[in-house]
């Protein structure tokens, strides 16, 4: 991609890790209101392309062997860090992947934010609280003088993105990198960003360069396109002109990979696994200190649920509306009232003690595979972890069972004394079914498990998924924003939104003819993106 007068200009980079060449020979610009995406599997060296930018990456580990970035004509890697430290911020901003990651816990909105203005614009404490207002308000966050207190934990995903986007705004920036800005977003809030996100370019005259795996997203918001693969830029064009006649056989490949097929049919006479009686979830608003709370939030209004052994319960809503709470209550990871029935056993009325040998039989794996993985055990320890507790192996038999279950996963055994951070986002994953599978469970709870992945790797989660549930009769509840995979496989469906089911019934009935004008927002919102 050339331009006669681009705003930001990057010439031939190369980056390298400790010797070893990861990004190659990338060239790429864009100028005042154009919008550049950069897509492409995970490890494809996009995120690393975009960190270069600013510096961002483990210097002095990182280097680059060759290349030139122009920000205004000024070569980026030749700046000293005081003089980079003028242009972050100030001229190029940056929305980081995860904001829950990338927010600090111990801090709230306000002085988060509040932290930005004050290192770049020097202004009073009046100042930069009528600006992180305005900032709120400019990002659409509902309420925002209550929000100033709030802490990241407190916000749900779209909101601590908007949080995000307010930090990367707040110095008005020229450039703003969005590092995957809607990843693990429901599709209704991944719209409302994205539509943010091009408003504020537009008023702004902001260059946007949007790094993803979502080649809809890409579509439907981007100009021009660069394909990344193994470190290297395979394809380059005009966006209609890439999705209409790809040149490179990787791009028909990755626009190609959408999950496809429906669930293998289970059988509908066959026993209630786990069925929920008026499962609710309430949290105090406030704590008085010699009182007990008079106002609650009701996260989750009293449900009831049926699930048949073998069959897959699919739970969609947006981002707040309750499906992770009903998750982690089933669970009995978050305190509820309500009944709780696994095989006619009242999980409800167990503590702690009586629950535990009922753990094995109801596993999780959860939607971040990096942080729910140790970064300080091995993958063999983690596998290994739910049997130290629950059964007394040998050593060699541990080692045994760990090996037999990466083969069942499709994972080399010979990588189990290996660390997380050394393998992919996919890869991660698979661990993390290994971990829950390795117990022998009936029943796996599944909290946006590709959500974080791209198309590809989502492909082939989902086919591993479904291999596995024909092997062990698996029953899975299947938490998602994403309804293709929901089509791909679930055979019941429920419909959620703050924290009630508006709809429910068969898969392909719900997500074909919803009755519900929710239901039909969400699809509408998924598939006209």
């Amino acid at each position: 991609m050339t331009d006669s007068n681009p705003l930001l200009r990057i010439e031939n980079l190369s980056v390298a890790f400790t010797g070893q060449t990861v990004v190659k020979n990338v060239s790429f610009s864009v100028s005042a209101g154009q919008t550049l995406a950069l897509v492409g599997e995970s490890g494809s060296g996009k995120s690393v392309t975009a960190h270069s930018i600013l510096k961002l990456l483990p210097y002095p580990n990182a280097s680059h062997p060759d290349g030139k970035i122009f920000y205004n004509g000024q070569n980026l890697l030749n700046l000293s860090e005081q003089a980079l430290q003028k242009i972050r911020g100030n001229h190029i901003g940056m929305i980081f992947q995860e904001p829950m990651a990338a927010l600090n816990p111990l801090h709230t909105v306000e002085k988060q934010i509040t932290e930005v203005l004050r290192l770049h614009k020097h202004l009073n404490t009046q100042q930069c609280r009528e600006k992180t207002l305005a900032l709120l308000e400019r990002v659409q966050i509902v309420d925002p003088e209550q929000r100033l207190s709030s802490y990241p934990h407190e916000l749900s995903g779209g909101q601590r993105q908007r949080i995000m986007i307010a930090m990367a705004l707040a110095c008005e920036p020229a450039v703003l990198i969005a590092d995957e800005p809607t990843t693990a977003l429901d599709v209704t809030v991944q719209r409302q960003i994205l539509q943010l996100l091009k408003d504020l370019q537009r008023s702004n005259k902001m260059a946007l360069i949007l790094i993803t795996h979502d080649l809809e997203m890409v579509r439907h918001y981007s100009d021009h396109v660069c394909v990344m693969r193994h470190g290297e830029i395979v394809e380059a064009n005009a966006c209609a002109t890439l999705f209409s006649a790809p040149t490179h056989s990787y791009t028909r490949e990755l626009l190609d990979s959408r999950p496809k097929g429906l669930p293998k049919p289970y059988n509908p006479n066959a026993e209630t696994l786990l069925s929920i009686k008026g499962l609710s979830v309430k949290f105090p608003l406030h704590k008085p200190l010699f009182r007990a709370p008079s106002k609650f939030l009701h996260a989750l209004k009293p449900v009831d649920i049926c699930i048949k052994e073998g069959s897959t319960l699919g739970i969609v809503g947006e981002s707040g509306s309750g499906k992770s709470t009903l998750a982690m209550a089933m669970l009995r990871l978050q305190s509820s009232e309500g009944e709780i029935n696994y095989r006619h056993i009242a999980l409800n009325k167990l503590n702690q003690k009586q629950l535990r040998p009922y753990r094995k039989k109801i596993q999780v794996v959860f939607q971040d595979p990096f942080a729910s993985l140790s970064p300080r055990m091995s993958v063999s320890a983690i596998i290994a972890e739910g049997l130290t507790l629950h059964e007394k192996l040998s050593v060699e038999d541990q080692d045994k069972r760990v090996i037999d279950i990466m083969h069942t996963v499709e994972m080399d055994p010979e990588t189990r004394h290996r660390y997380p951070h050394e393998f992919s986002g996919g890869q991660r994953q698979r661990i993390a079914i290994a971990r829950a599978l390795i117990l022998k469970p009936e029943v796996i709870v599944l909290d946006e498990p590709t959500s974080a992945l791209d198309r590809a790797v989502q492909v082939q989660v989902i086919d591993l998924l479904r291999r596995l549930q024909n092997e062990f009769q698996l029953t899975y509840i299947f938490i998602s924003h994403d309804l293709e995979v929901i089509k791909a496989l679930s055979h019941k469906v429920i419909v959620m939104r703050a924290g009630e089911i508006v709809e429910q019934g068969d898969c392909r009935q719900v997500l074909e003819s919803p009755q519900h004008e929710y239901t039909r927002a969400l699809l509408e919102a998924a598939f006209s993106q």
